[in-house]
């Protein structure tokens, strides 16, 4: 086994880094040390025009597929940071395929700024026979961070940063899944979507025992620059602190803040379902929403022909974020994927997060391949020029769920037709919660269920205990006049006039 490279065998003399930043020219990258000088940073580069990040890779690097991609590895022992005792490790990923755009990092010592270069010797290219005179990239298509050594017992990779601005993480017990992103900019509004870079980045040198690791980075696009920094630390959850300042170089039709991306294919309350051994196939089942002062939410997530677009305007926001709840195996059946293992993310507004709407996008699928549920917080008010910031903080945890507090907690939403009609049925399945009520062993709660948009009326609604789970079932039925395309629904369940659940919320489309 080769030994691990000390950090001076990644250093670029200054002068061929500021040529591998060729679209943020002039200004100070070697002089961010901390958060406060990449703001300044952020804000120098928005005054400039957009210059979108581009390398001329080697044709042999541009036309890589997938198969030849992802044989091209990383050399765990030349991990950055190797020989720095038991700390946080970092590997980047070798540019092609889809990742063709140059990142270029730097470590951050505490007294010095040093770039990190290119090395193809970092990278076991397996069976790829590489041509002679290969032009080397400019720069890393993204990076990995693997855990001390002292968190389990061994090292384990537990973070990735890789395209645009995507970013995504894993707990001690569950795997990837939903991705989260530095900023949404007009995923909804008209205007085409854009998808800003993370286009540098520096690691603060990390020590051993150190509980957090902190990357500052740089976004650019069209539209907006900005500076961020993370501070993550892997466990049962995953905990980041993101803080980021933005400048909007132009205006935007829509801003999205702490966005995420997901997948929901099929689940319990899907009609029809595709041909599928599988019972289910999602890495999220749900939107949850916590207003201060307010109801607790739960929105079941589905899609169908169109898409689905929800939102839901909040002055107090005490979090919100995709959960997958669903934690049974048998729903899945799937060995490989282990839908039932993947992540829910909560975010903890700390600052920045007034008034403003949580919204969710639900687009039409046919596979499995491809993100299709994007959910953000959209605030009501944006900067007007480049010369004023919008900030926001925010606590950012990979967990396997959040829970509402003592409530009664939505556990599964199924829907079809009563027999022998064309009426709606609904059964929402409910855990007893924490609350103590003091009630005979006989009680059921009342439910209360609303409907709004087009014309329908409820017919029956009503609450049974549910032995096998030893919680509350819901029932509830709709006639739905022909004329109908489109109802939000809502459930509940009371004690008198005190709500005990979260409150269910659905979108219905013919």
């Amino acid at each position: 086994m080769t030994a691990p490279r000390s950090l001076g065998s990644w250093i670029l003399s200054l002068s061929a880094a500021a040529s591998l930043a060729a679209h943020a020219a002039d200004l100070p990258l070697t002089e961010v040390t901390d958060y406060e000088s990449l703001q300044k940073l952020a804000a120098q580069l928005a005054q400039q025009p957009y210059e979108a990040p581009s390398q001329q890779l080697d044709p042999f690097f541009e036309g890589l597929k997938y198969d030849g991609h992802r044989k091209i590895r990383f050399r765990e022992e030349k991990s950055v940071y190797s020989d720095l005792g038991d700390t946080y490790k970092v590997q980047f990923f070798h540019p092609g395929w889809m990742f063709k755009k140059p990142v270029v990092f730097y470590n951050v010592d505490g007294v010095t700024t040093t770039p990190i270069a290119f090395d193809q010797g970092l990278f076991d290219y397996d069976d790829l026979k590489l041509p002679e005179n290969l032009k080397k990239p400019e720069g890393y298509a993204g990076f990995r961070v693997l855990a001390p050594h002292a968190f389990m017992g061994k090292r384990f990779e537990f973070m990735v940063f890789m395209g645009a601005s995507y970013y995504r993480a894993v707990t001690t017990e569950l795997g990837y899944g939903i991705s989260a992103r530095g900023v949404a900019v007009n995923t909804i509004g008209g205007k085409p979507e854009e998808f800003p870079d993370f286009t540098h980045f520096w690691f603060k040198q990390p020590k051993a025992g150190e509980k957090y690791f902190t990357v500052l980075a740089l976004l650019n696009g069209p539209s907006i620059t900005g500076a961020y920094q993370f501070d993550a630390s892997p466990g049962k959850t995953t905990d980041m602190i993101v803080k980021a300042t933005l400048f909007l170089r132009k205006p935007v039709e829509m801003l999205g803040i702490a966005p995420f991306s997901s997948m929901f294919w099929f689940g319990e309350n899907s009609h029809p379902k595709p041909y599928d051994f599988r019972p289910e196939v999602h890495d999220s089942d749900g939107l949850q929403i916590e207003i201060e002062n307010g109801p607790s939410i739960w929105r079941p997530l589905d899609v169908s022909r169109d898409l689905r677009l929800s939102v839901f305007d909040v002055d107090k926001l005490k979090g919100f974020g995709l959960g997958e709840r669903d934690r049974d195996f048998a729903n899945f059946q799937d060995l490989e994927a282990m839908y039932h293992r993947r992540p829910s993310v909560w975010v903890e507004p700390i600052k920045g997060f007034s008034k403003g709407s949580v919204v969710l996008v639900e687009l039409s699928t046919g596979e499995e391949t491809w993100d299709n549920i994007v959910a953000m917080w959209r605030p009501s008010e944006l900067p007007k020029s480049p010369t004023e910031p919008i900030s926001f903080e925010y606590r950012l945890a990979w967990q396997d769920e959040q829970l509402p507090g003592l409530l009664c907690k939505v556990i599964s939403t199924r829907r079809g037709f009563v027999m022998k009609a064309d009426d709606h049925e609904y059964v929402i399945d409910f855990t007893k919660g924490g609350l103590n009520l003091k009630k005979p062993q006989d009680w059921v709660p009342d439910v209360d269920v609303v409907v709004n948009g087009d014309p329908a009326k409820v017919l029956d609604k009503r609450v049974m205990f549910n032995r096998e789970t030893g919680g509350w079932r819901a029932f509830f039925k709709l006639d739905v006049p022909d004329s109908t395309n489109l109802l939000e629904l809502m459930c509940e369940m009371k004690d008198g006039d005190r709500i005990i659940s979260e409150r269910w919320m659905y979108q219905w489309r013919r």
